[in-house]
C-alpha cells in the first residue's frame, strides 16, 4: 500500500474514489457553482461553504470576490487536502478551513460573524440523500444573516413511472428453455431505492418507455424548509399515459442557483446523456415495482392500460432523507 494511503480510512478512500473525482470533472456542475456565486457575491461578503471536500465551491466563492470565506468540512484528511490545494491556488489568506461538521461549528468561535452567503453541494442521488435539508436548516438559523443568499436556492425531486426490459432483464427471471425459475422472484426486492450504478449501467445509456410522465413529489426551498415541511407520507393520483408494464418508478431532480431559477443543474437523464462524470456521480436512482394492490408468494407485474387511475404512495424517511413508493391501481 502506498504511504499516502496508509493512514486514511477505507470509507474515505472508497467515497472519493467512488464519486469525487467525477464529481470534480463535471464541468457543468462547476460552472453552475461558478455562474451563481458571480451574480451573488459582493466584495463585502462572508461566505460559508459546508462540505468543502477538495475547497472548489470555496475557490469559486474566492475568485468571485467575497472578503473571506469559511470552508466547513468534518473528515480531517479532507480538511488537509482542501488546506493544501487552496495554498497551491494562492488562496490561503482568502479562505479558512474549519475541521468541524456543521452542526457543531460555534459562532464567533469558528467563524467571527454570521455569514452573509451559504454555498453547499451536499446533494446525493437523492435530492435530500446527504440530509441537506436538515444541515442547510441548521446553518440558516444559527450562522447566516437573515438576508443571506443561499446557493442552490431550491430544489425539485421529480419521479416517473417507468417500462425497460433492460431493467426487467437483471432484475426478474420467469425461466430459461423448460425450466421454470419463477419461483426465485420471491426474493425480489420492491422496496428499496437503488442508485442506477449499483446496478452497473446509465439509465440514460438504455431505452425506457415511459408510463407516467415526470412529476414533483418534494418542492424544496432551502430559504425557509425543514424536515418538518414534508409529510411523512403522501398519495398522489395520476393516470397511465400509455399502456405497458411498470417496472419502476424512476427518480432525478433539479436544484436552482436562485429563486428566480436563473441556472439549473439535473439528473433527468435526457440531461446526463452527455455527461458521463454525472451519471457516476449521482446518476438517478430506481425502485422496482410490483402491483401492490395483490399479495402473493412472489411480486405480480403492474400491468397498466392507458387512461387507468393510479396511486402512488410516496414515503420519507424521519430524516427526510430516504423514500419508498407504493404504485397500485385503483
Amino acid at each position: 500500500m502506498p504511504n499516502r494511503l496508509v493512514d486514511k480510512t477505507y470509507s474515505l478512500v472508497e467515497a472519493v474514489n467512488d464519486f469525487h473525482f467525477a464529481m470534480m470533472n463535471d464541468h457543468d456542475r462547476n460552472a453552475f457553482y461558478r455562474d451563481a456565486l458571480k451574480a451573488a457575491i459582493k466584495p463585502t461578503d462572508t461566505v460559508l461553504e459546508i462540505g468543502t471536500g477538495s475547497g472548489l465551491l470555496a475557490m469559486l466563492a474566492a475568485k468571485a470576490g467575497a472578503e473571506h470565506v469559511y470552508a466547513i468540512e468534518a473528515n480531517k484528511h479532507l480538511t488537509s487536502l482542501a488546506e493544501h490545494i487552496i495554498g497551491c491556488n494562492g488562496l490561503t489568506d482568502n479562505i479558512t478551513v474549519v475541521n468541524k461538521l456543521s452542526t457543531q461549528v460555534d459562532l464567533e468561535v469558528d467563524i467571527p460573524k454570521r455569514a452573509n452567503v451559504l454555498v453547499s453541494e451536499i446533494l446525493g442521488t437523492l435530492l435530500l440523500g446527504e440530509s441537506a435539508l436538515s444541515f442547510i436548516a441548521d446553518v440558516r438559523d444559527r450562522l447566516l444573516e437573515p438576508d443571506a443568499v443561499i446557493i442552490p436556492a431550491a430544489g425539485s425531486q421529480f419521479i416517473s413511472l417507468i417500462e425497460s426490459p433492460d431493467i426487467k432483464s437483471i432484475t426478474s427471471v420467469s425461466g430459461w428453455d423448460d425450466i421454470k425459475l419463477d419461483g426465485f422472484e420471491a426474493l425480489k426486492d420492491t422496496v428499496t431505492v437503488v442508485f442506477t450504478k449499483q446496478y452497473g449501467f446509465r439509465l440514460s445509456s438504455i431505452p425506457f418507455n415511459t408510463i407516467v410522465p415526470r412529476l414533483s413529489v418534494a418542492d424544496i426551498d432551502f430559504y425557509t424548509d425543514g424536515p418538518d415541511s414534508l409529510l411523512d407520507e403522501r398519495t398522489i393520483s395520476v393516470k397511465a399515459q400509455a399502456s405497458g408494464t411498470i417496472h419502476a418508478v424512476m427518480l432525478d431532480w433539479e436544484v436552482y442557483s436562485d429563486r428566480e431559477r436563473t441556472h439549473v443543474m439535473s439528473t433527468n437523464p435526457e440531461d446526463t446523456r452527455n455527461n458521463f462524470p454525472r451519471d457516476m456521480q449521482w446518476g438517478q436512482a430506481l425502485q422496482l415495482v410490483e402491483d401492490a394492490s395483490q399479495d402473493e408468494d412472489r411480486p405480480i407485474p403492474l400491468v397498466v392500460e392507458e387512461g387507468d387511475d393510479l396511486e402512488i404512495i410516496v414515503r420519507f424517511s424521519q430524516d427526510r432523507a430516504v423514500m419508498q413508493f407504493e404504485v397500485r391501481k385503483v
